[in-house]
């Protein structure tokens, strides 16, 4: 009998108290082997790490086995965090088969002072082969090392296709060239959401990895944190290439990044001035380059943008300057068409509060508004007391009914506070329209008019030269003729 059988046959009739005489180990196995539906959550740990009940630390292969066996028999614990490596012992593959019968674990997490060396991979080959319901891995500060790394890449390429968010941060010391194997082997889960690659080296052929990953393999991701990742102007265009792609992109996060420069960014800016951007956050946070040159880009781009709702400008170095043109995005107030040509989507920068003007916050706060028409309406009546209608002369007649129609839904969704305003700039509209309307209408037609006639004019000076032409040519033809008859009256 093998080893993992002789604890299924004691499973039954064993006592938790017989196993450890830890209060916090015996409350853990307990729940596990009543399969508590209220214990979702399990840490293992080492001694010192061990912070609540539901830290697990193994002091012998027997704590780490039974915990193994009465995991897998589980269908209650969700999240899984492993932050400890056990040492090789016989326990462990009573673990490895215990855990690889487990079909509740959604999310994995590997961290602190977890080691990937070792039999620890091997220990959740079965787990994360068979596991159909783990959606999420995270790796989290953990010792890599190159051996490591390759097992970890295998481990993940063969990992269950259920996979749809994935995350290495917090200074995982993965050393050059560890980090494409790991990219490599999310080629096989096209599904993934979500994906974070922080706090690790970027180069160029890390940018080269991913973006294939972007191209060719995800089709549905939705979120990508690269946060200070050292990376720079060349890998920042071969990323934003590939994210061309990705139609399905809503979150960004290129904070701490700061060896990009302005042309870096540029590049990024293009992104939010595509049609079918769907990017609604975007964190550029803490990067160094960053200034009004940046924010004149960026705003720019935003012009014609309505998905981007938050922008997060953290330790950066915006002046008075750059915050200006944020103001004229978000309301230019040089005329009311503009004004309402606006961009009434943005609605927070994150930037703290030096610095960063009190009429731009009051506007973000108004774009929080759901009905943008209302948006609209607001920026025109906060900042114009006069509706110039010349600029809509070109609608003719058609122009006075939409005027009033506006006019009409303004008063009835703004507050006492612009009502008498409304009615003012109404009157002055309707004034402004009787009265040059008539003069520009009847120039308008009188041009019309002289331009058919010239037209007409044209087209029969053309007819008289065809004619003229013509007629030269009868001449032509009737001479020609009359000279073949006199030779032919000569011969008679």
């Amino acid at each position: 009998m093998n080893e993992y059988n002789k604890y299924a046959a004691l499973a039954n009739t064993i006592k938790i108290e017989d196993i450890t005489s830890c209060e916090t180990k015996q409350n853990i196995l307990k729940n596990l082997k009543d399969n508590d539906r209220s214990f979702t959550q399990l840490w293992i740990s080492s001694r010192d790490q061990v912070v609540d009940e539901l830290d697990y630390d193994f002091d012998s292969a027997e704590d780490l086995a039974w915990l193994g066996y009465y995991l897998g028999q589980s269908t209650n614990v969700n999240h899984l965090h492993i932050r400890h490596s056990p040492p090789a012992s016989y326990g462990v593959e009573v673990f490895r088969r215990g855990i690889g019968n487990n079909k509740s674990i959604k999310t994995l997490n590997l961290g602190g002072g977890f080691s990937f060396e070792g039999s620890v991979l091997s220990m959740l080959d079965k787990f994360l082969k068979n596991n159909n319901k783990l959606v999420e891995i995270d790796v989290e500060g953990g010792e890599l090392g190159v051996e490591g790394a390759r097992q970890f890449s295998l481990a993940l390429g063969g990992c269950s296709k259920s996979l749809k968010v994935f995350s290495i941060y917090d200074e995982s010391n993965i050393e050059d060239g560890q980090l494409v194997d790991i990219i490599t082997a999310l080629s096989m889960h096209p599904q993934l959401t979500e994906l974070r690659l922080s706090d690790v080296h970027m180069g160029r052929n890390e940018c080269m990895a991913l973006s294939t990953l972007l191209r060719w393999t995800t089709n549905k991701l939705q979120k990508l944190s690269l946060y200070d990742d050292g990376i720079d102007d060349e890998g920042l265009e071969i990323l934003t290439n590939a994210l061309t792609n990705v139609n399905t992109l809503k979150e960004l996060y290129l904070g701490g990044n700061a060896l990009i420069t302005l042309n870096g960014w540029k590049v990024v800016a293009t992104l939010l001035g595509r049609p079918s951007s769907k990017i609604h956050s975007l964190d550029v946070s803490n990067n160094n380059n960053f200034g009004d040159d940046w924010a004149l880009v960026f705003t720019n781009a935003l012009s014609g943008n309505s998905t981007l709702k938050h922008l997060s400008l953290y330790g950066n170095g915006i002046t008075t300057e750059g915050w200006v043109h944020f103001s004229k995005l978000l309301c230019d107030t040089s005329t009311v068409n503009k004004t309402f040509m606006s961009n009434h989507t943005l609605q927070s920068i994150g930037c703290g509060r030096n610095g960063f003007p009190g009429n731009l916050q009051a506007l973000l706060a108004l774009n929080r508004g759901d009905n943008k028409r209302q948006v609209a309406m607001s920026k025109i009546l906060q900042h114009h007391s006069h509706f110039d209608v010349q600029p809509f002369f070109e609608w003719e007649f058609k122009v006075l009914p939409n005027m009033v129609n506006w006019f009409t839904k303004a008063a009835a969704s703004t507050t006492d506070e612009y009502d008498e305003k409304v009615k003012k700039m109404k009157l002055s509209a309707v004034y402004d329209f009787i009265r040059g309307l008539p003069m520009l209408y009847v120039e308008a037609r009188t041009r019309e008019e002289i331009k058919n006639h010239t037209s007409l004019e044209m087209q029969i000076q053309r007819a008289q030269l065809r004619l003229q032409r013509e007629q030269m040519q009868l001449a032509s033809q009737l001479e020609e003729v009359q000279q073949c008859k006199a030779r032919a009256m000569r011969r008679l």
